[in-house]
């Protein structure tokens, strides 16, 4: 385990590379556990906080496609966190020229009504839903070198999260199992994938690991708090002038213009 003064020095170490718009660059052996990733990645979202006078609204769970495990050769899952001033409501503009290298992710959006920790189950998840969503994470992963990636490195950058735009609630009853979403890119439908892809099949499945990897933590998912659970398909790149609409079956869709 690290000693805390390494870990707030590392988490000064990303959060410097990030103001001076660096490339990512991935150090596996300078981080001896996931847990110590985790306690620089808390230290890094504190110095965001600090910097954009803000404070975390939201969680978001990394690698829980095992599309995206298989396509960055990780296999395990890691948490991440969402700023306040980074939740974005369906239709959002987006700079591309704000980010080293922007992308996003299609997911399904879910919202609690009580705080939970692990351990729990998908019913416990189910009776506790406050409303659910379609949802795009935006991502900035400093154009990443995706073929020297590691759960470690990419939880300590806060698992390179920029934000999250939601799209208006659906039933909240909906099935969430193995369900069907697709993206369309200027009216032209480019990319569909299924909850399949996620931990369990099942959006709530991954709440529940967030809920025990909280409960292992001392932590707690707060009630009201986004969560995004993870990417349906590959990660989408694309440039200023596109228009992205992405909706799961049966819910609103949600708006994202990038320019």
């Amino acid at each position: 385990m690290l000693a805390q003064s390494e870990v707030k020095a590392l988490a000064r170490e990303i959060f410097d590379q990030h103001e001076r718009r660096e490339i990512f660059k991935a150090i596996p052996d300078r981080i001896p556990t996931v847990d110590d990733a985790h306690d620089i990645q808390d230290a890094y979202v504190a110095l965001l906080c600090q910097r954009f006078n803000t404070t975390v609204g939201g969680y978001k769970i990394a690698l829980s496609s095992k599309q995206t495990r298989d396509w960055l050769g990780i296999h395990e899952p890691a948490a991440g966190q969402v700023l306040a001033n980074r939740i974005h409501q369906s239709p959002h503009t987006v700079r591309v020229a704000d980010y080293v290298r922007f992308c996003c992710e299609l997911e399904t959006c879910v919202v609690l009504d009580k705080d939970m920790a692990g351990p729990v189950t998908v019913e416990d998840v189910r009776r506790n839903l406050r409303s659910v969503h379609s949802s795009y994470e935006l991502i900035e992963d400093r154009a990443a070198d995706l073929t020297k990636m590691d759960a470690k490195s990419l939880a300590s950058d806060n698992s390179w999260n920029a934000g999250i735009v939601i799209g208006p609630p659906a039933p909240v009853d909906l099935d969430l199992y193995h369900r069907a979403g697709a993206l369309k890119v200027n009216g032209v439908e480019v990319a569909r994938g299924t909850t399949a892809e996620t931990i369990g099949g099942d959006p709530l499945a991954v709440v529940v690991w967030l809920a025990g990897h909280f409960g292992k933590r001392g932590q707690v998912i707060k009630a009201g708090y986004p969560i995004i659970t993870g990417s349906i398909v590959k990660s989408q790149f694309y440039g200023a002038g596109h228009t992205l609409e992405f909706a799961m079956d049966g819910m609103p869709p949600v708006v994202l213009h990038l320019v």
